[in-house]
Formats: C-alpha cells, structure tokens, sequence
C-alpha cells in the first residue's frame, strides 16, 4: 500500500465514536483525527511490514492515526537523529510520545542519546519522550 491508499484506508475504518473518546484519555491533537483504535492499526501495520519511505511520507499527512501508524512500520535501522527531532517537535500528546517511544525510537542506534538529550527539554513532551526511552531502555 501507498500513502493514499493507507490514508483512505483509516478513514474508511475510523469512527466518530473512538475519535470522540480520546479525549477521555487526555488524548487532544491538532492533527486531523478518523477515529481508529490503536489495535486496529497494529493489525495493518503487521500486514504492512517495516517501510521506512511509508512512514515518512505518514507522518507528513498530518493525520493523528497515519502518524501513529508511522511509528509502528518504519525500519529502526534507518530512523536518523534529524528524524527523531523532527518528529519530536511534533509531539502534542502522550500518545504519539510513547507509541514513538516504545515501538520504535527504543530500537534505534540514537536511543540512549536521545533519552540523555531529550530529559533535560522545557518542551513538556520532548522531556517525556527523553524519560520514556529511558524507562524503554532500563
């Protein structure tokens, strides 16, 4: 599958109802939202398999639930430090913080980097993600 046909894929599988719920989670976004659960997309991300060019091109849809997905299919291996501040500024919720955090950044060469970085951050999610990763690495 391409960008669009992952896109139109969370939408004919989201739902108002999971989107409406989020925020009973204290998950609030800025991001487009469709409404998909996270199980649901740990289902396509397994048939999807590890594509690092996917998830690049997700995370710049600007969909909360393509975002998170790209957490789940890109390659470790390849996830840059550039990619890993880039990505982190994005952060607007503990959600996306920790999906990143705990199924892909901790696999990543720049992990403990990050974690050391990242804890000393204002920036009330970079600093989560920095004690996220530790506790991922622990």
């Amino acid at each position: 599958m391409d960008r669009d046909e992952v896109l139109a894929w969370l939408e004919r599988k989201g739902s108002r109802r999971v989107a409406d719920g989020m925020a009973r989670y204290g998950i609030t976004t800025g991001w487009k939202v469709v409404g998909v659960s996270v199980g649901t997309m740990q289902t396509l991300a397994k048939k999807l398999g590890k594509d690092h060019a996917l998830a690049l091109a997700l995370w710049e849809s600007e969909f909360y639930e393509a975002r998170m997905l790209a957490t789940m299919v890109a390659d470790p291996q390849c996830v840059t430090k550039s990619q890993m501040n880039a990505w982190v500024k994005d952060f607007d919720n503990w959600a996306i913080c920790d999906t990143a955090c705990f199924c892909l950044w901790d696999r990543t060469p720049h992990a403990w980097e990050k974690a050391r970085q990242w804890a000393k951050s204002p920036r009330e999610f970079t600093k989560r993600a920095g004690f996220a990763l530790m506790a991922c690495l622990a």
